[in-house]
């Protein structure tokens, strides 16, 4: 109770020395330290352990303890009457400061305007109803996520790093750590006509690689005309929502219940399976690809193809690289290639 009171006198006081808190805080630690020698010298006559007397002297800023209640010497008394009013004033003075500061913190994070210090995460760049299903399954992979959105979505999950502003904007992304991230999914607006958002996701597409090109992007497209632009803005995977559901329902009408196994296989937040892609290492390189499956195998996965760049262009972004679904174990590995596995959540 003394220590909030004393957070309580030292509120005005912190306001207006706010600027040197650095200050009061070496004041309070050169009185606390210094305080303990004295008493470690004058009352206990340098008997015992130096920590003694700095116990002595804490318990002293909040009333309590033997020396507190009965010094021996002047010195001791002395002492006890400057931490009474000076230290424990400056106690409340940067209990207050410090107080404060969380809660100026907190209210900037909550707001989405403080800076996004994970490494490695990946960036959501916009909202929209398939939203909190990504968020989901990438939660699910143990993935850090930064969100960056007009407003924050409602019922957004704690463990989700939510950034305000246009995620065009420069120093949007700066806030959201898109230097140090690894991935980016950039979201189509559904507001408006379907060249109207594949605009904007590509003008986002643009600012996200200029600030990092080594990002992996992956940009969702309404219409698929617009395609070509989007290779400009060199992204690295394009998704078209609406032909892929369609692609889907089809196949569940056309093979009954295939539905119950597609949905395990594509969903990483069950304790079901998922798919997963794979480098080959570079000990395998010129072997058969059946050496990597059967070391895959062991490991309980499941190979189902692989996908490695066209012939005619090596250097293609991973984006543009052909896949081979059940290909012969035979096959000469050449790097670079994924193997593409069905692993157990």
């Amino acid at each position: 109770m003394k220590v909030v009171k004393s957070a309580r006198r030292g509120r005005a006081i912190a306001k207006r020395i706010g600027k040197h808190f650095l200050w009061v805080v070496f004041g309070f630690g050169a009185l606390l330290f210094g305080s303990a020698y004295l008493v470690w010298r004058q009352e206990q006559n340098f008997q015992g352990p130096y920590i003694n007397a700095l116990w002595s002297v804490l318990f002293t800023l909040i009333g309590q303890g033997e020396f507190a209640t009965n010094p021996r010497t002047f010195s001791g008394r002395l002492i006890v009457f400057v931490l009474s009013i000076v230290g424990v004033a400056l106690l409340g003075v940067i209990f207050s400061e410090i107080m404060q500061r969380l809660m100026a913190s907190k209210l900037r994070e909550l707001m989405g305007m403080s800076r996004c210090k994970y490494m490695g995460h990946t960036v959501i760049c916009g909202w929209n109803e398939r939203g909190r299903l990504i968020l989901r399954e990438l939660l699910a992979t143990a993935k850090q996520v930064a969100l960056i959105a007009s407003e924050r979505p409602p019922s957004l999950a704690n463990d989700v790093y939510f950034v305000a502003g246009s995620p065009s904007d420069a120093e949007v992304l700066s806030r959201a750590g898109v230097s140090n991230a690894e991935a980016a999914i950039i979201l189509s607006n559904p507001s408006g006509s379907p060249d109207d958002a594949d605009a904007k996701t590509i003008l986002t597409s643009l600012a996200v690689e200029s600030a990092n090109p080594k990002l992996y992007t992956v940009i969702e497209l309404a219409n698929p005309d617009n395609e070509r632009h989007a290779r400009l803005a060199k992204v690295d995977d394009i998704i078209y929502c609406d032909s892929l559901i369609a692609e889907i329902t089809a196949t569940c009408a056309v093979h009954a219940g295939i539905s119950v196994f597609m949905k395990d296989i594509l969903c990483a937040s069950d304790e079901g399976h998922r798919f997963a892609a794979f480098s080959v290492p570079d000990e395998f390189d010129g072997r058969f690809l059946g050496d990597f499956f059967a070391r895959l195998r062991k490991e309980r996965h499941l190979p189902v193809g692989i996908i490695a760049p066209p012939k005619d262009d090596p250097q293609a972004p991973v984006g543009l690289w052909l896949s081979q679904i059940n290909p012969d174990e035979d096959l000469t590995v050449t790097l670079p290639m994924k193997v593409v596995c069905i692993v157990k959540n």
